[in-house]
């Protein structure tokens, strides 16, 4: 998600999140434990979904998207009339505006759950990901559809299993870590605390996005308020791909990034630069993806607003 140095360039993260801040009902029906079909590529979960009996298609899951979304290629292979929404900004990362749509009557399924069928269907171009993801992507699972569920991204596993409303993971001998969240306007946040190599540390707001295969990203108001780019030199950078174009950004590593008692050690944070998009957003601090998030078992329990984090070094040993 974001800008530039010279030098090494970091494998690009693909950040599909979708900042259109809405407001969606939590409930949902009461279904048993779901594991869904589900395959991984650069640790984002890809998702199969059938759309009005069609495909399978494959939808990333994704925490950071607050709406699910169709790519335009997908919307018309399967019939569905589009209708220009116009241009948005702060949808992807990069500073240009990406073209919206539109659509009504999908109704998306995903084996064990129930459908989900929302009044209004967003309609971006998503598939442009796919080179860099590795995988085909024809659209996005975003907040109104997991907020419906307990969501548990296991990526020692890798699975990620759906639970109903209230639910809880089957005990193991690893106890998670709670750490509370909100999720107003279907954007989830996390409380955190940024520890930098020089002995000081900041409270950080932190997004939780599963659908970004990037470590961190520190948004262009929380690097400009502490000063980042000028306390810290860095002779690195990251490339950062999402559906409104690719940035650059300035990497440094922290000291370690906390939720509580959980603890990321020396993570690299990228320092956006930029003055528009998502990674100029006020809302939050920063945004935290898979390649951090797969050091723990991510659960992440909408209605009871915890996220529940057991470290991969803690986890029990799978059986096969």
């Amino acid at each position: 998600m974001m800008p530039h140095r010279s030098m090494a360039i970091a494998p690009a993260a693909a950040a599909v999140a979708l900042l259109l801040v809405v407001h969606a009902p939590a409930g949902g029906s009461q279904t048993p434990p779901v594991i869904l079909p589900t395959e991984r590529a650069s640790n984002v979960f890809f998702a199969e979904v059938k759309i009005n009996g069609a495909g399978p298609f494959w939808f990333t899951v994704d925490t950071g998207a607050t709406l699910t979304v169709i790519d335009p290629a997908t919307a018309q292979q399967i019939g569905l009339v589009t209708r220009p929404a116009g241009r948005r900004g702060y949808v992807g990362v990069a500073t240009a505006n990406t073209e919206m749509a539109t659509t009504t009557g999908a109704r998306l399924d995903v084996a064990g759950l129930a459908s989900f069928a929302p009044a209004i269907l967003y309609v971006v171009p998503v598939r442009g990901n796919a080179s860099f993801l590795g995988h085909q992507i024809d659209g996005v699972l975003g907040t109104d559809f997991l907020r419906r569920y307990v969501v548990e991204f296991d990526y020692g596993a890798g699975r990620v299993t759906v639970r109903p409303p209230g639910s809880v993971a089957a005990s193991s001998s690893a106890a998670p870590l709670e750490v509370p969240v909100s999720v107003t306007g279907n954007v989830l946040l996390a409380p955190a605390t940024a520890s930098f190599t020089d002995g000081t540390a900041a409270p950080a707001a932190l997004l939780i996005d599963t659908g970004s295969s990037g470590a961190l990203t520190l948004t262009t108001p929380f690097v400009r308020r502490h000063r980042l780019t000028e306390r810290f030199k860095s002779d690195r950078a990251s490339a950062t791909v999402g559906i409104s174009g690719m940035v650059f950004s300035p990497v440094i590593t922290l000291a370690s990034v906390a939720f509580g008692e959980a603890v990321i050690s020396q993570p690299n944070a990228s320092l956006s630069q930029a003055e528009a998009g998502l990674n100029a957003s006020e809302d939050f601090d920063g945004i935290i993806g898979a390649e951090l998030l797969r050091r723990f078992t991510v659960t992440v329990d909408y209605a009871g607003r915890r996220l529940r984090l057991v470290s991969a070094a803690r986890r029990p040993a799978q059986t096969r």
